[in-house]
């Protein structure tokens, strides 16, 4: 997908949309609907949180790029309005925390390529700029946060990324960490489980990216997983195939959850990873309408994924996700 020509690629993509289908009543896991996001509907915005809040802002309505920040409280179900981003308006920004501040940086402003990056302190409710991204201006890039280090790696500059940047709040100085051994990518998804981040999904060359990675924050070293289309293992009976990108990620109770994105056209279907097996499995689709550019996080252990768009069609609906519950639909 190109941010240089907003969501045309998409409605081509709708043509083939993937219905939800009737796996809802054989697969385990339950969506339940939560409060809508206050701010207008968008996609393709950047999210982190801080002190079991989560903050999500920028962001693309089919129209504008937007500027405005939200925090949800999941105690109080409740979406309320903070100070807006500092930097231009953009989308396919990326977000992480890191020692209780939030950072905003990278993105497309509907002309340039970015990388300027922000500093989000929720004591003073203020904004600060800091140091520029050590790499290429880039838009669809993936970020996370080990041991209050940051690090945003692949996205699109021009050209498809691998490269990894870390970012040091301590020192507000960036320095190049390994890069991918191979697997180029942009719109890619990524959550953190432990102290490793797991990167998979995404497009290079108009294709699919199957390449899966795990990045270890001690080590500083990327161990290459199962590819995320393992359709010829024998060993296992659950053979996968669910390449795609711009899908929602979050992590809990120790394993990882890809939710919708486009794959093949928009689809709904979600899916676990388990580490200590290195695989993955179905869980019950996502109740939502299918979608990309959505924004997944997780918050005391629990996983929500918000906004996103079919089409030209912005969503503001939230949803949590309960993975081990029996599916309802009158939730």
């Amino acid at each position: 997908m190109r941010y240089l020509k907003g969501y045309s690629l998409l409605l081509m993509a709708s043509l083939a949309a993937c219905s939800k289908g009737s796996n809802s009543t054989t697969l385990v896991g339950n969506w339940i609907k939560r409060g809508q996001y206050d701010g207008v509907a968008r996609s393709s915005a950047a999210s982190f949180v801080i002190d079991n809040k989560a903050y999500v802002g920028t962001g693309y309505d089919g129209t504008e790029r937007k500027q405005d920040f939200w925090v949800y409280n999941v105690d109080t179900n409740l979406w309320t309005n903070i100070t807006s981003f500092k930097g231009v308006a953009r989308n396919g920004a990326v977000g992480m925390a890191m020692a209780g501040k939030g950072y905003v940086g990278t993105g497309y402003d509907g002309l340039n390529k970015l990388k300027d990056f922000y500093e989000y302190d929720p004591a003073t409710n203020a904004w600060t700029e800091k140091a520029a991204f050590g790499g290429t201006a880039r838009y669809g890039a993936v970020s996370f946060a080990l041991k209050d280090k940051g690090y945003i790696t692949t996205g699109y500059d021009g050209n498809w990324l691998k490269d990894n940047w870390q970012y040091d709040p301590a020192t507000n100085t960036w320095n190049q960490a390994q890069s991918f051994n191979s697997g180029k990518r942009t719109d890619a998804s990524a959550f953190v489980i432990g102290n490793k981040a797991y990167v998979c999904m995404g497009t290079a060359n108009s294709s699919p990216v199957t390449d899966f990675y795990a990045f270890d924050g001690d080590a500083q070293t990327w161990t290459q997983l199962n590819p995320i289309a393992n359709v010829s293992d024998d060993s296992f009976d659950d053979a996968y195939n669910f390449a795609g990108s711009s899908a929602a990620a979050f992590a809990i109770k120790g394993k990882g959850y890809i939710v919708s994105g486009i794959k093949g056209g928009y689809s709904a279907a979600v899916w676990e990873y388990t580490p200590g097996t290195d695989r993955w499995i179905q869980k019950t689709d996502f109740e939502g309408a299918a979608r990309s550019g959505s924004t997944g996080f997780n918050v005391k252990d629990r996983g929500f994924v918000t906004l996103g768009t079919s089409s030209s069609q912005p969503f503001d609906d939230t949803w949590e996700f309960d993975p081990n519950a029996e599916y309802n639909k009158n939730d």
